[in-house]
């Protein structure tokens, strides 16, 4: 039976599935937003590290805005942490921690492109998270 659920589950490249899935979509991202963020900091003069979270008038000053960035990646980690603690497979941790961080986002700072592009790509994760617990529970194939 142990054989069956293998031949059933999707070859593994590392820790992630081969077929493109949103949680790689999300490391890509992850990835390229944080090694751009380093070069703009360490390369550049540009000094602005929150930048992408005020509003065009900048109505929040400087020190509130990183207090609500530290808070919701705070959060964002102290969930994903737990998640995985509790058993929860790192993707799925992954999926619903970004969703909070998302959610977070766009309840304390302007709707930006980025606050929208986080929670869209967190409602994929969480929607395909979703579909992948549906067909595995119909094939009765551990997640």
């Amino acid at each position: 039976m142990e054989d069956a659920n293998k031949n059933n589950r999707e070859p593994m490249l590392g820790a992630l599935p081969r077929r493109f899935t949103m949680t790689a979509l999300f490391i890509l991202c992850f990835i390229l937003i944080h090694v751009n963020f380093e070069y703009t900091y360490w390369v550049t003069d540009d000094r602005d590290i929150f930048g992408k979270y005020e509003s065009a008038v900048e109505c929040l000053h400087k020190m509130d805005v990183a207090n609500n960035v530290y808070f919701a990646k705070a959060t964002w980690m102290f969930s994903l942490i737990v998640m995985m603690a509790l058993g929860i497979s790192f993707r799925s941790a992954i999926a619903y921690s970004f969703m909070l961080y998302s959610m977070e986002l766009m309840l304390l700072f302007p709707i930006q492109l980025y606050t929208v592009l986080n929670l869209l790509l967190a409602a994929g994760c969480v929607l395909e998270d979703v579909i992948d617990r549906a067909k595995a529970r119909r094939n009765k194939v551990p997640v």
